[in-house]
């Protein structure tokens, strides 16, 4: 299941866990009071296949498909920086 973050107006944040199909809650556990839920992290979500760049080396692998992954990556990383920098026209 699932933690999610939810900041009450009165006691701050905390946390719940609660299944995927449940509503978010409407009020704070603790002192009634009126909540929101938090947008948190992904905890670890990890997309695999062969289209993903890692940037984690996978053991036994091959000096070429070393480098390959590392060109992947920095190519990916300059699109990025260049997109994050351009000035739209």
């Amino acid at each position: 299941m699932p933690t999610y973050a939810y900041n009450c107006d009165r006691c701050g944040e905390f946390e719940t866990t609660q299944k995927v199909t449940e509503q978010p809650l409407s009020k704070c556990p603790h002192c009634g009071g009126g909540i929101k839920r938090l947008i948190a992290g992904t905890g670890g979500f990890v997309l695999k296949g062969s289209n993903w760049v890692s940037k984690m080396p996978s053991t036994g692998e091959s000096a070429r498909k070393k480098a390959d992954r590392f060109m992947k990556q920095t190519v990916g990383e300059v699109a990025e920086d260049i997109a994050k920098h351009s000035k739209p026209h």
